[in-house]
């Protein structure tokens, strides 16, 4: 008797079974673009805090950095109306679940205007801390300014970027340069590295978070 047209139950069990796998190894590439595009706009907002905090420095503010510290130090830019609207999405990570709900005005950026309800969830970027590691001089391009917070989790899953006074952005590579920290304390593989005095990455202990 000749075969009916259609699969037996096993052809198809098969078929299924090929595309699992095939979404399996794509899988892990197509998560790796979608991180590696996460940390090239990350470091993108970072390289336009810079620019802005270049331009407020020397022509509005006499060359003087930010009394405040953490995310106030970052958010003088918007006090100061550096950085204002739309354009406040520059201090929102992508790689976080963090946003700047508009404030009472119903303005974009607006809820970064009450400094006495800031909320540390409406920005992602640790700042400058003014009061234990104040900046005092120095090569520009030696000052650490701002990087990931890295306070509800890891900004990114295997990098912090952090940004230069200079405007200049780099990137701490979790894998690669802080083997050693991830063998120390893998928990940070999850939690991410805290960023601030705590930090194990000397350089970033400059910074607050809040």
């Amino acid at each position: 008797m000749p075969r009916q047209g259609g699969f037996s139950l096993i052809e198809i069990l098969v078929v299924i079974t090929i595309i699992g796998l095939l979404m399996t190894l794509a899988f892990g590439p197509v998560q790796n673009a979608l991180e590696a595009g996460r940390v090239t706009k990350c470091k993108a907002n970072l390289a336009g805090i810079g620019k802005s905090f270049i331009i407020y420095r020397n022509q509005r503010n006499k060359g003087r950095w930010p009394e405040e510290s953490g995310m106030r130090f970052l958010l003088t830019l918007v006090k100061h109306k550096q950085i204002e609207g739309k354009d406040c999405e520059v201090f929102l990570c992508p790689g976080t679940a963090d946003r700047n709900d508009t404030g009472p005005s119903g303005e974009d950026g607006s809820s970064y205007d009450d400094w006495d309800n800031l909320d540390s969830a409406t920005i992602s970027y640790a700042g400058r801390d003014q009061v234990n590691a104040p900046i005092r001089g120095g090569n520009e391009s030696d000052l650490i300014i701002a990087s990931d917070d890295n306070e509800f989790g890891p900004n990114h899953k295997h990098a912090v970027n952090y940004l230069y006074a200079d405007g200049s952005v780099r990137t701490f590579d979790m894998e690669v340069n802080g083997a050693e920290i991830l063998k120390d304390f893998p928990e940070y593989e999850k939690q991410g590295m805290p960023i601030g005095p705590d930090c194990p990455f000397e350089p970033l202990r400059v910074l607050k978070v809040d």
